[in-house]
């Protein structure tokens, strides 16, 4: 039953204006979701199977990897039976492909456009996967680096965590069914931000000033400095449409964070005590009033760390307690004026450290 009310023109005036933010809020919203491919649009772990002869895979390892025919196979909900979609596969990466360090390589999946029209795998080309290098909680980890700095910025690689049956066709026979997670292409995330991909020697000053800092406190609060902006080593550049627009960083890569502290990060034999500290700032230096925007900004976002790790449902307890105790310590150094001296203002870099003769 609807009950009439009386507004006075003031009242009335606000609820209208409050309407059109909430209207156009949920423009802006649908927009994005229109904008996320649909591989992408939904947080659900998503059961996949995928068939190859891993046997040639894994002897595959070396400085020129080729493709390998396979399967991928996904159940579509409301019983609608099982998509098959032909793919090539291969074993990628650098220092995560050698047969010394993972037991099971990174690979790259490689989709036809039109096979996968109309399928949840729809505008897909090349997708990286990361896969259980040697401890599935590793995996886990590094994922949930991608979702936090997706509240950083939308200048960033979107994730779908997928449990993947990985089948051996040549001895036909189930290899192991573990989690893994497929990462955006960037040159999904370029349009998806309007933006196009480039590749040229750039300076950190060059870049979106905002998106500097936001990544490289980032980069501090997990612990990782297997990244550089220069060389673009584990770092896209985007240029946004706009060319008035300065160009923007996204990182990648995380699996060599203190936040994960994944084993084949360390050297063997060497006491967790010796090993040479992670979490080092390798950002710009900005005046006391910056450095109060970004570490204010990264405040407000701590909630949403924290609840990116405690919902995770694949993580054990324990493992957790240690991420959130990870990020915790973050805040503490950067609220803390000593340890903020010591960690970021002694260790940022100047225009002067990147061009000495200026």
């Amino acid at each position: 039953m609807f009950h009439i009310i009386r507004l006075n023109k003031t009242v009335f005036i606000s609820f209208l204006a409050l309407s059109f933010i909430i209207s156009s809020f949920s423009i802006s919203i649908s927009g994005v979701l229109k904008e996320t491919d649909s591989l992408f649009q939904s947080e659900d772990v998503l059961q996949i199977e995928l068939w190859a002869n891993f046997n040639e895979i894994q002897d595959d390892r070396g400085d020129s990897t080729v493709y390998h025919e396979a399967v991928l196979k996904y159940n579509v909900g409301g019983d609608g039976g099982q998509v098959e979609l032909p793919v090539r596969i291969k074993a990628r990466g650098n220092f995560r492909r050698s047969p010394d360090v993972c037991k099971f390589p990174p690979l790259m999946l490689n989709f036809k456009k039109k096979a996968v029209e109309n399928t949840l795998f729809d505008k897909q080309d090349k997708l990286k996967l990361v896969t259980p290098c040697q401890i599935e909680e590793d995996v886990l980890e590094e994922y949930l680096i991608y979702k936090m700095y997706n509240e950083v910025t939308d200048y960033s690689l979107n994730v779908r965590l997928v449990k993947i049956l990985y089948f051996n066709t040549h001895k036909n026979k189930k290899l192991f069914e573990k989690f893994s997670f497929i990462i955006e292409d960037i040159d999904r995330a370029a349009k998806r931000n309007k933006a196009k991909e480039f590749d040229t020697f750039t300076y950190p000053f060059d870049l979106n000033v905002d998106n500097v800092k936001r990544m490289s406190m980032f980069q501090f609060m997990v612990g990782n400095k297997d990244w550089y902006f220069t060389t673009r080593h584990n770092v896209y550049l985007l240029q946004p449409k706009d060319s008035a627009e300065l160009p923007i960083a996204i990182p990648y890569d995380f699996d060599f964070s203190a936040f994960i502290d994944a084993i084949y990060t360390k050297p063997q034999g060497v006491p967790d005590e010796m090993l040479e500290n992670r979490r080092v700032y390798k950002g710009m230096c900005y005046s006391p009033e910056e450095f109060a925007d970004v570490i204010s900004y990264f405040d407000n976002l701590r909630p949403g760390f924290h609840e990116i790790i405690e919902s995770n449902e694949q993580l054990g307890k324990y493992a957790k307690k240690m991420c959130i105790k990870y990020i915790s310590d973050f805040y503490d150094i950067v609220h803390d004026k000593e340890s903020f001296e010591s960690t970021i203002l002694e260790e940022c870099k100047t225009r002067k450290d990147y061009i000495k003769f200026e």
